[in-house]
């Protein structure tokens, strides 16, 4: 049994509902389908989701609601009109309407995207319809109920051997909808790969599988052909995004891969994410990501090394500002702690006096305006001198590095570059290890 998950480009009109049904319909063990809110059809188009949420704004501020309402109902009534569907949209539309006008709740309203866009792809591919809300259970601290949704889902399975399912929200014990966060109809895909022991969870998207580099700074970066669950965590938060990052928990204890694949390019084999890979060594890096807008402070205090606590005590002071240290370099008589420019400038003064403060510290330096990128590579262990060429490859093209960090799994290399010098760092380090004649 394959769960395969549809994007919101993927469901954006009634064009792109015939490439599903094409692609659904080529393989008989795509039992298990989860859709995502019609998305954009052009870049002036809006997503469902997006004016759900205006609707609600809208109301909350008593500003009439109808002319962004009816921009929904035009998109869903002209998918249904041109696909010639049963689904009596507009009575679904009509009722969501005059909820609006009574009080409603954000989290019912807005999964009302994914709610109708189910129903009508359900219609299109005379797969049964099942709610999220009967399937998709959380507890009331926000956590996953999975011997709730086992039990649920097993007798699902009695009832039906195929089946649609809206991505994106759940329900609390009480009944009421819990939205996850945005992109979580990728959570929903991976929690019923879960529940369906499936050999595969497919997720398809408007992109083929995932480069590795942003193809807006790297011309024509190569496609990763298998990525480890470690690898993509470590990509995904250092900006790379293709697939909603908790998506990879529900599937990575049972090792189902996830396949990240292009409605748009079906016959493209995307790129496959696993726990485990038995693979050769092939290629040196699996993929470059990075952020920019980033401080470093530096604190100074002699003998530290002879002292106990005082890193703690800078991390004390940090948490009590709410603060996240990126990552921590340390020298015998110096740390630096690398921080979010933007949560940092409120407080820039005062937590400079905190910290010298509460460390006794000799010196404190803040650098700004420094970019955070990540070499990613599962192979590093088995390749040496990695990361000589890379600081020769940057060396000879006149970039500085402000710090530099590596974990003990080797599974990837953070350096800080100045914001000024992001899309040369990452160019010239894709060329180094992905040029032409690597």
């Amino acid at each position: 049994m394959r769960v395969i998950k549809f994007g919101g480009s993927s469901v954006a009109n009634a064009k792109q509902f015939q490439k599903v049904k094409q692609i659904v319909t080529t393989n008989d063990k795509r039992k298990i389908i989860v859709t995502s809110a019609s998305g954009k059809e052009t870049n002036e188009d809006h997503k469902i989701t997006d004016l759900l949420y205006l609707c609600f704004e809208h109301k909350r501020y008593g500003m009439s609601v109808d002319s962004i309402f009816n921009l929904i109902r035009e998109k869903l009534i002209t998918i249904k009109t041109t696909l010639s569907l049963e689904t009596p949209i507009e009575q679904e539309l009509d009722h969501l309407y005059n909820e609006l006008q009574q009080s409603i709740e954000l989290e019912y309203l807005v999964s009302r995207g994914e709610y109708l866009t189910a129903k009508l792809l359900s219609d299109y591919l005379n797969y049964p319809f099942v709610d999220a809300k009967d399937v998709i259970f959380f507890k009331f601290n926000g956590d996953l109920d999975y011997p709730k949704m086992e039990i649920a889902f097993q007798r699902l399975l009695k009832q039906h051997t195929k089946m649609i399912i809206p991505g994106f929200y759940g329900a609390f014990p009480n009944g009421d909808i819990h939205l996850m966060s945005r992109g979580g109809s990728d959570v929903t895909g991976s929690i019923l790969a879960n529940l369906a022991n499936a050999k595969r969870y497919e997720n398809w998207t408007d992109v083929s599988g995932i480069l590795k580099a942003d193809p807006r700074i790297v011309k024509h970066p190569k496609q990763i052909d298998i990525i480890t669950y470690e690898e993509l965590r470590e990509l995904s938060y250092m900006g790379a995004s293709v697939i909603h990052e908790e998506a990879v928990y529900p599937v990575k204890d049972k090792n189902i891969p996830i396949y990240i694949l292009n409605t748009n390019e079906p016959e493209n084999p995307g790129t496959i994410i696993l726990n485990k890979v038995n693979q050769e060594i092939r290629h040196a890096i699996t993929g470059i990501a990075g952020k920019k807008d980033f401080s470093i402070i530096t604190i100074v205090k002699e003998h530290m090394s002879n002292e106990f606590g005082t890193i703690r005590k800078a991390l004390e002071v940090l948490e009590e500002n709410q603060l996240h240290v990126e990552h921590i370099s340390t020298a015998i008589d110096s740390f630096s702690l690398v921080v979010q420019s933007e949560t940092l400038k409120p407080m820039y003064y005062d937590l400079v006096h905190q910290l010298k403060k509460v460390c006794q510290a000799d010196e404190i330096t803040v650098n700004h305006e420094l970019a955070l990128i990540a070499i990613v590579s599962r192979f590093m262990k088995q390749k040496t001198g990695m990361s000589g060429r890379v600081f020769e490859a940057l060396g000879q093209n006149n970039i500085n590095i402000s710090l530099i960090s590596q974990t003990g799994n080797e599974t990837n290399i953070i350096l800080a570059v100045t914001n000024d010098d992001y899309n040369k760092t990452i160019q010239t380090i894709y060329s180094e290890f992905e040029g032409e004649d690597k």
